[in-house]
């Protein structure tokens, strides 16, 4: 199959997926938005993904070359697992992050009740 196949098959499984309710969660997670700043919930957000450089896998020794070449060679025939491992610890950070978000704003609700209500 070429990657044009693939991809095509792809959107086709994940249309399908949709109608059958099995990424229910999409709308909550798109809706999640990249916040603007870097502090606070935007930092959280940008270490919430997964992304290796994988130009860093490398021997230190003195003439590594040959352990450098046996690393990559196993990061690549080890690419899909690798691929399938980030994207669930991606999930996972994306899915506690939007409780996180969550929690917070119900404290904040929380707090602004308890302000209105104190007796002044």
């Amino acid at each position: 199959m070429n990657p044009e196949d693939a991809l095509a098959e792809a959107r086709r499984r994940a249309a399908a997926g949709r109608e059958a309710g099995t990424y229910r969660d999409a709308e909550a997670l798109a809706a999640l938005g990249r916040a603007p700043s870097r502090e606070g919930m935007g930092l959280l957000y940008d270490w919430a993904f997964i992304e290796p450089d994988r130009d860093q896998v490398m021997s230190t020794r003195r003439l590594g070359w040959p352990i450098t070449a046996i690393k990559r060679g196993l990061m690549r025939l080890l690419r899909q697992y690798h691929g399938q491992l980030e994207g669930e610890e991606t999930r996972f950070n994306v899915h506690l992050l939007a409780y996180t978000a969550g929690l917070e704003r119900r404290i904040a609700e929380l707090e602004a009740r308890d302000e209105r209500e104190r007796p002044s």
